[in-house]
C-alpha cells in the first residue's frame, strides 16, 4: 500500500458531514509509536479508499500533526487512520498500527477525543465549520425592548416560578407524610439557573398552606430540600435545612457531600438554614450543567442514605424523587 507523495494537501478527496457543504476541521497527535519512527498517517474511508494523509515526521515516537484539514464528500464518516514508518514510499510492511473512528462521534465531547487500538493512541481535535468556511460574525444589534413589555414578561415568569415552587412543595410534603422522608433534591424547570427565580421558588415552597385553600401550594417549610436549576453556562442550587431538622443533618455536611469534587462559587451569605452556590460549565474538564446535576443528586442521595435519612432502594420506591428524570420535580 502506498500513499500520495504530495505533502502540500492533506486531503485528496472530499467527505460529507451533516448539512451539504459543511466541512470538518481535524487535527491529531499520535502516541505509542516505536522510538525513532518516521511516521506518516494515511486516512481511509470505509471502502479502504485513501482520502488524505499527513506530512512525514522524522525520528519521533510522539508526533503531533497539528495541520488542520477539511474532510468533505466521502463514502462514509467512518474513517481509518493508519500509521506507517517510512521516509519515502510506503508499503504494507511499514504499517505500525492505527485506529478507526466515526467523524460524527469525534465531533462530540467538545471535539476533543482519544481513540486507542493496540498500543497506539490518537488524540483528536475536531470542529465543524459553517458552509462556505468561517465567516466573520457581525455584532448583533441590540433590540430595543419596551420596558412595560419587559416588566410584564418578567412578572409572568415570576408567577410561573412561584406556582412551580408551590406545587412541588405539595408533592414532597405528600411524600413526607406517606413515607417519613424529609430530605429531597428538586429540579426546577423554569428558573434557568437564575438565583432570583430560585429564591422565589424556595419562598413559595416554604409558604404556609391553609387547610381550606382551593388550590394547595407550599407547606414544605419543615422539609429539607435543595433546589437545582441550570442554563447553558452554569448549574445553580439553593439548599434549605429548617431548624426542626438540624439535630439530624447539618446543612454544611449535606452541602459538602452534594458538591464534592466540584469547584463551587458560593452565592450570598451561608447560614445554618440556607446555603447556595453555582458551578460554571467547563468543556475542557467535561463539566456540563445537565450532566453534573445528576451526579450531584446521586452524591447527595448517597450521603442521606448513609445517615438513614432516606429510604433504602429495596425498602421503598419513593427514593426515585431524588433523581430528576424519574420524578417530575
Amino acid at each position: 500500500m502506498s500513499l500520495p507523495q504530495d505533502s502540500s494537501a492533506f486531503v485528496s478527496e472530499p467527505v460529507s458531514i451533516g448539512k451539504k457543504g459543511q466541512k470538518v476541521s481535524l487535527s491529531f497527535a499520535v502516541s505509542g509509536l516505536p522510538a525513532g519512527s518516521n511516521p506518516v498517517v494515511g486516512v481511509f474511508d470505509k471502502q479502504g479508499k485513501i482520502v488524505g494523509r499527513t506530512e512525514w515526521q522524522s525520528n519521533t515516537s510522539n508526533p503531533t500533526f497539528a495541520k488542520q484539514f477539511n474532510i468533505m464528500h466521502a463514502n462514509s464518516t467512518l474513517l481509518t487512520f493508519s500509521v506507517y514508518n517510512a521516509s519515502d514510499s510506503v508499503s504494507a510492511t511499514d504499517y505500525l498500527g492505527g485506529v478507526t473512528a466515526d467523524v460524527k462521534t469525534l465531533l462530540g465531547n467538545g471535539g476533543k477525543n482519544e481513540v486507542s487500538e493496540g498500543g497506539i493512541t490518537f488524540a483528536f481535535t475536531t470542529a465543524m465549520e459553517n458552509k462556505g468556511g468561517k465567516k466573520e460574525k457581525k455584532p448583533k444589534e441590540e433590540k430595543k425592548v419596551d420596558p412595560a413589555v419587559a416588566e410584564k414578561l418578567k412578572q409572568k415568569l415570576i408567577a410561573k416560578v412561584d406556582k412551580e415552587g408551590g406545587k412541588k412543595a405539595q408533592d414532597i410534603a405528600g411524600l413526607r407524610d406517606m413515607g417519613g422522608v424529609s430530605y429531597f433534591h428538586v429540579s426546577m424547570e423554569h428558573c434557568a439557573g437564575d438565583f432570583e427565580l430560585i429564591n422565589i421558588a424556595m419562598e413559595a415552597m416554604n409558604r404556609p398552606c391553609p387547610e381550606d385553600a382551593e388550590e394547595r401550594r407550599g407547606g414544605a417549610d419543615e422539609i429539607g430540600k435543595v433546589l437545582v436549576s441550570y442554563n447553558d453556562d452554569r448549574l445553580a442550587f439553593v439548599m434549605n435545612v429548617p431548624k426542626n431538622l438540624h439535630d439530624k443533618c447539618a446543612i454544611k455536611d449535606w452541602f459538602s457531600a452534594f458538591t464534592e469534587g466540584f469547584d463551587v462559587v458560593m452565592e450570598g451569605e451561608s447560614t445554618e438554614e440556607y446555603m447556595a452556590g453555582w458551578i460554571k460549565q467547563d468543556q475542557e474538564k467535561g463539566i456540563f450543567p445537565m450532566k453534573i446535576r445528576d451526579d450531584m443528586i446521586n452524591r447527595g442521595f448517597a450521603f442521606l442514605k448513609a445517615k438513614s435519612l432516606v429510604l433504602d432502594d429495596e425498602d421503598d420506591d419513593d427514593e426515585m424523587v431524588f433523581g430528576d428524570d424519574d420524578y417530575d420535580m
